[in-house]
């Protein structure tokens, strides 16, 4: 199982709602070979009011290819679906990430990545370590 982190830009869309449909595909232009059903995905909430850390999700699909509108972003063009599981609270803050001494090292932590990276194994278990007494899992979520 690999660990990734998926953004999300509040400017985009309701992500309260998105989160309530429980699945939902997400834009992933890189590391699509990679991406594997089972894996865990922590979604990332970027923007100036309290970045980090919002929510832990199910990759529940491969990665595909979806057509876009001319007018449509490219980067929408490939797609995995995932299921949200848990809703960690209160969220793993990025100025709490960053004053972790393994966490804090981490890049995607510092700022907008602008897409889909892979998490290291080190980095996971510390993010693990650090979300596991705040997740809440989410209506019809199995844990």
């Amino acid at each position: 199982m690999g660990d990734w982190i998926f953004e999300d830009s509040p400017k985009d869309h309701d992500l309260d709602a998105t989160v309530a449909a429980r699945s939902h595909w997400w834009g992933t232009p890189r590391y699509r070979d990679r991406i594997a059903v089972g894996d865990r995905v922590w979604l990332q909430v970027t923007g100036p009011k309290d970045p980090g850390i919002y929510y832990v999700a199910t990759v529940v699909s491969k990665t595909y290819e979806h057509p876009v509108q001319p007018s449509g972003p490219d980067h929408f063009r490939w797609r995995t679906d995932i299921r949200f599981d848990f809703r960690i609270a209160p969220p793993l803050l990025r100025s709490e990430l960053l004053e972790d001494t393994k966490l804090g090292s981490f890049r995607p932590f510092h700022g907008f990545q602008g897409s889909n990276v892979p998490v290291p194994p080190d980095v996971a278990a510390a993010l693990m370590a650090r979300a596991a007494p705040r997740l809440e899992p989410l209506p019809g979520a199995s844990e």
